[in-house]
């Protein structure tokens, strides 16, 4: 882990308290657990995302080049 908050625990400034791993363990398997459906949910609203910036990107590519045909060829 890390070295700092390992040699502070060791030098006994700061106590960890009884069953704290416990009670963090306890806390954590109520948390709710994400189900396939809201997984899919979110990869396909990530999917969404990115295919709308990458039409834009397209959009604003093609307006670019618009704009340079129209001035190089007048």
């Amino acid at each position: 882990m890390n070295n700092d908050w390992d040699n502070l625990l060791q030098s006994g400034l700061v106590s960890v308290p009884d069953a704290f791993t416990g009670r963090v363990m306890r806390e954590i398997d109520r948390l709710p657990r994400p189900t396939p459906r809201q997984t899919w949910k979110i990869r396909l609203q990530w999917l969404a995302i990115l295919g709308t910036a990458a039409m834009g990107m397209a959009e604003l590519f093609s307006f670019i080049f618009g704009i340079w045909a129209a001035t190089t060829a007048y």
